[in-house]
């Protein structure tokens, strides 16, 4: 991965419904050159997708938590995120080091349905919770300023 390649994901995070065209006349390059590189990286697994992006007050799951899952059962990590994927609340599943092994997201419609959340996760993971309501959320990166932080020569 080059310069080039990550100003064509930064323009993309950016919006990705932005016009090879579009892309390749503001990077001052040819539009084969953009869909060459773009084809590329869909075939190598940099580019994975594209996702919607939610508000969830609008769509009615204003409650979120990260919940912290510690393991007791001897399940795998995988095969316990596995199970725990079926509960469709779940936003997306971690493992992590620390006292926990396993940190989530969980999106809910009200302090009450968190409730019926965390007693579905605790009855699968059948181990030790925490859970952290968010109280509000202050940025979500769109990896623009990441990816343009990977040519700096910092180690």
């Amino acid at each position: 991965m080059d310069t080039l390649d990550r100003q064509i994901l930064q323009a993309l995070a950016a919006d990705a419904r932005v016009p090879m065209s579009q892309i390749a006349k503001d990077l001052g390059v040819a539009n084969a050159t953009v869909h060459q590189r773009y084809k590329r990286m869909q075939e190598n697994g940099t580019i994975r997708g594209f996702r919607l992006k939610l508000d969830f007050n609008q769509v009615g799951l204003p409650v979120s938590a990260v919940v912290s899952v510690s393991l007791v059962s001897d399940l795998s990590l995988g095969e316990m995120a596995a199970k725990l994927r079926t509960i469709p609340f779940v936003d997306s599943c971690f493992s992590v080091t620390g006292e926990f092994d396993l940190l989530m997201v969980v999106r809910a419609r009200s302090s009450e349905h968190l409730g019926v959340i965390l007693d579905e996760i605790r009855l699968k993971a059948q181990g030790n919770t925490r859970t952290l309501v968010i109280m509000s959320s202050h940025f979500h990166s769109d990896y623009r300023e990441l990816l343009g932080e990977l040519d700096n020569s910092a180690p």
